[in-house]
């Protein structure tokens, strides 16, 4: 019989279940106390199943087995989904992941994960990202609810949840991998934090929950604001504007460079030599830098880039008129055109007798020339003349055959290859040819 004073299924269903929203659920059912508990507020509230995840280590049979007891118990259906963990180092973090990302997988449409973490897991979370120095996103722990992920129990005891699954009589087992002191969230359960209760600071875990809440508040006006600072995407190169990357706060600086990172290095977000670096690209004291994975970064007119390296050399390719072809990062249309009827200036016009069945749209080689009006001239170097970044040039489009260039796609076309009547055919960005 649970203590006079611990919390009771009435006091936790009554406190929960309404700020549930409607559902579906799907419960990751590890097995535990913990998830079992809730399972069956997730039930009470509405329609729910859940998904166990299977990793095939030494405990996985006992504990799925309690997982149906529990299911059936409840009266849900649950489902088993392989997530074998990889090899390599930190076994919780990799098992956590494969976790994640097969009930991710196997979770529907409209449906809510819901997770049994309770307040010592979040005491746990806080306590040893503040060891890895981690800033206000690591000290906030995990959130009650994101997008498709909520953890009603986060602000409940782990010994109160336990007791809640013994007075239900709900099936559950204890993974012997929680005793496991080989383990940096082991040791800091069942070594560090009882001493700190102990000998430092009573009601540490509860303490330690409420900082990472303060600073989930925190990081959310921080990841709000960031959200202003846009990231863009050219090729594989990541861009960030200049003039709000040097304008705002610095922790909205840095966030904005880590979220690009991750772009480039998932999960990884970059180190602080890393931020510092494309900072000092940004403000000028530095004309370029080399980061973590070999990334360059530099500046492009009003943008800093971080580039991973060359862009890869699209094939040729035929040339449609009409039509539209991708070719690396480019989207270009052909049509046939009235030349008195086109003034773009992006749009280039040649004589149709240049489009021929050998004649291709491919990359700029090194010692392409095209002809100008008094000579030639290096395709290179009308690229550059025309403010081109170094990073593009490898790969930008001209239209060729064999080695005479006819046209230098949005910039030149050989005095040769000109229109000779009204009769023409235009090369440009299918919006400007519509």
């Amino acid at each position: 019989m649970a203590a006079a004073d611990r919390l009771t299924p009435d006091q936790l269903a009554a406190e929960v279940v309404d700020l549930l929203p409607a559902g579906p659920f799907v419960v990751a059912l590890g097995g535990g106390a913990d998830s079992a508990v809730a399972a069956w507020l997730s039930a009470v509230r509405g329609a729910t199943r859940g998904i166990f995840a299977r990793h095939n280590l030494d405990s996985s049979a006992a504990l799925e087995s309690a997982v149906r007891e529990t299911a059936e118990r409840i009266g849900i259906a649950v489902t088993a989904v392989e997530a074998p963990v990889e090899p390599g180092p930190s076994l919780e973090s990799r098992a956590r992941d494969a976790r994640w990302t097969a009930i991710s997988a196997a979770t529907q449409a409209g449906e809510t994960i819901v997770t049994g973490h309770t307040q010592d897991d979040q005491a746990e979370t806080v306590l040893m990202n503040l060891m890895r120095g981690s800033g206000s996103a690591g000290l906030a722990g995990m959130l009650r609810s994101r997008p498709g992920v909520i953890r009603p129990l986060l602000g409940y005891s782990r010994a109160d949840v336990r007791s809640i699954a013994e007075v239900m009589e709900l099936p559950f087992a204890d993974d012997p991998f929680n005793a496991d002191l080989s383990y940096l969230r082991n040791r800091v359960r069942l070594e560090l934090l009882p001493d700190l209760e102990q000998n430092y600071r009573p009601g540490i875990r509860s303490t330690l929950a409420r900082a990472g809440s303060i600073a989930a508040a925190d990081d959310e006006e921080i990841e709000r604001l960031t959200d202003t600072v846009p990231i863009l995407e050219e090729g594989t190169a990541v861009m960030i504007p200049t003039a709000p990357l040097i304008t705002t706060s610095r922790p909205v600086a840095t966030r904005a460079i880590r979220r690009a990172l991750r772009r480039l290095l998932d999960p990884y977000a970059g180190s602080e030599a890393d931020i510092e670096a494309v900072l000092d690209v940004a403000t000028g004291q530095s004309a370029a830098a080399t980061i973590t994975g070999s990334l360059a970064v530099g500046r492009e007119g009003p943008f800093v880039v971080i580039d991973p390296g060359p862009e890869p050399e699209p094939a040729p390719l035929a040339i449609p008129v009409p039509g539209t072809v991708h070719f690396g990062i480019h989207q270009i249309s052909f049509a046939e055109a009235d030349a008195s009827r086109i003034s773009r200036r992006s749009v280039l016009l040649v004589d149709p007798a240049v489009i021929g069945d050998e004649t291709v749209l491919r990359s700029a080689t090194e010692g392409d020339r095209i002809e100008i009006d008094a000579g030639s001239k290096l395709v290179r170097t009308v690229l550059s003349e025309a403010g081109i970044a170094v990073r593009l040039r490898s790969t930008w489009p001209v239209v060729a055959n064999g080695g005479t260039i006819a046209a230098i796609v949005g910039l030149r076309v050989a005095p040769w290859a000109r229109p000779t009547t009204r009769q023409a055919v235009a090369i440009g960005r299918k919006q400007d040819l519509s």
